[in-house]
């Protein structure tokens, strides 16, 4: 049997194709409209928090983030059949109505999240499931661009104080010096240290996961090894500010109290988090390099 070329597209799969084609160039269209029309408020104070805010000044580059990974999927979402849901539009009116709910109550992270619930229905509505499962994890990672509602940062904030104080309490008895300590509040012979907000860890462990759960994303094989390797982040950066603590009093006992405050002090935060990151790569190198003798010991089982 002679082998024969493929038909050409003919009129009605071309017709088909530049009426998809529209009505994407219109989607996209439609969702800028109205994320100027609706949003434009919203973003604009979330810019100013960016800007105001230390612990959220990562938030500008999330969203470009989140671009180029979709960008890295435009061939596979070419390749995925386009399937349009009417689940999608049930997603755009209830983010619709949690900006609205968010907007009366002048509840700003209701309002900023329903984006990203604005953004994900309105691909689900335009080109179906299989398209927002490709892009699941840009479009989740816009969330580390929001801060978290101020109820939530409250009591993170205070129980992660606690346990980064209780930590430098233990720390320093074990390297015996003299401490007491009283909530939040570490008293040694010649400084008091007050774990404050800022000392928390909070801001600190936001970013760190952002960076890891990307880390994971981009190498991680499977979405278990992927999502072992971000939590780690938590215990990890609970544990470093503890450290921190303790080293800081350590410090303040040897040179002085102002070694506690100032440059050195902001300095140390930062050196903490470079540590922590270096640790996660190390994890994730470890993690890597066990894949194969895993894989070879179950081969053999």
């Amino acid at each position: 049997m002679e082998g024969r070329d493929a038909p050409a597209s003919g009129p009605d799969e071309r017709a088909q194709r530049s009426s998809n084609d529209r009505l994407t160039l219109a989607a996209v269209s439609g969702l800028v409209l109205a994320v100027g029309a609706l949003y434009g408020p919203v973003l604009l104070k979330l810019w100013r928090d960016w800007e105001s805010d230390e612990g959220y000044s990562h938030g500008v580059l999330v969203a470009p983030i989140a671009a180029l990974l979709v960008w890295r999927q435009r061939d596979r979402l070419r390749r995925l059949p386009r399937g349009p849901s009417s689940g999608g539009l049930a997603i755009v009116v209830v983010s619709l109505m949690l900006f609205a709910a968010g907007s009366l109550a002048a509840e700003l992270f209701s309002t900023r999240i329903s984006l990203i619930g604005l953004l994900a229905g309105t691909i689900v509505y335009v080109f179906g499931w299989k398209h927002l499962r490709v892009v699941a994890f840009p479009v989740g990672f816009l969330v580390f661009m929001i801060p978290l509602p101020a109820l939530m940062l409250d009591q993170m904030t205070q129980s992660l104080q606690l346990i980064a104080s209780g930590m430098g309490e233990q720390l320093l008895r074990a390297a015996a010096i003299p401490v007491l300590r009283d909530g939040n509040v570490l008293t040694l012979p010649t400084i008091t240290l007050n774990v404050t907000d800022a000392c928390s860890g909070v801001r600190s462990l936001v970013a760190l996961l952002a960076i890891t759960s990307l880390v994971a994303y981009l190498d991680e094989p499977t979405t278990a090894s992927a999502a072992a390797l971000t939590l780690s982040a938590v215990p990890l950066a609970i544990g470093l500010n503890g450290v921190r603590i303790a080293f800081t009093g350590m410090a303040a006992a040897r040179f002085g109290p102002q070694v506690a405050q100032g440059f050195i002090h902001e300095a140390s935060g930062w050196a903490m988090f470079v540590v922590a990151f270096l640790l996660i790569w190390l994890l994730h190198r470890v993690m890597r390099a066990a894949r194969p003798s895993l894989g070879t010991t179950l081969e053999h089982a």
